[in-house]
């Protein structure tokens, strides 16, 4: 049969489901069995997918077991602090103000970080955007270690805000 969209059924089909099958009724029959069974996996893989996504926000956000991010929501003025954390890596992007005499204080951040947290720095870079301080510090969580990112985050949060003037 030349119709073209029979032809594009058929290739669609896995290849063992159609052999020796030779009718047009057998492959209609076929493709309509296997659409059912796609239909059927697709509403298992949501209810996984939706029973890890519950499973995901009732446990804390503790690196070492899944990827999260923990961040605020803040105002155009604050300061604030977002850690995306992964398996074995930590990505802390700090935004803040830029103060009249410039400093930051990046030391103290890098002291929690690497001395109280026990982090690996593996890089930290800075810019200056639109009169505000974009700090990104990339770090990783040695073997075995877990480390609570809400908590690191209210703790340099407050870190930066007890150094402000």
């Amino acid at each position: 049969m030349s119709d073209p969209l029979y032809s594009s059924l058929l290739s669609l089909l896995p290849y063992e489901n159609i052999k020796g099958n030779s009718s047009v009724c057998d492959h209609i029959e076929v493709a309509e069995i296997y659409i059912k069974d796609l239909e059927k996996s697709i509403k298992e893989l949501q209810d996984k997918r939706e029973k890890l996504h519950n499973s995901l926000s009732e446990t804390p956000n503790i690196i070492g077991r899944q990827s999260s991010i923990s961040s605020v929501n803040p105002s155009i003025n604050d300061n604030y602090v977002k850690i995306k954390a992964f398996s074995k890596e930590l990505e802390i992007e700090i935004n803040a103000m830029v103060e009249e005499d410039g400093v930051f204080p990046l030391s103290k951040v890098l002291k929690v970080v690497q001395l109280e947290e026990g982090l690996t720095i593996v890089n930290c870079a800075y810019s200056k955007v639109n009169q505000r301080w974009v700090h990104v510090i990339r770090c990783q969580v040695g073997d075995g270690k877990l480390v609570d990112s809400s908590q690191l985050q209210c703790r340099l949060t407050n870190e930066i805000l007890s150094s402000a003037p």
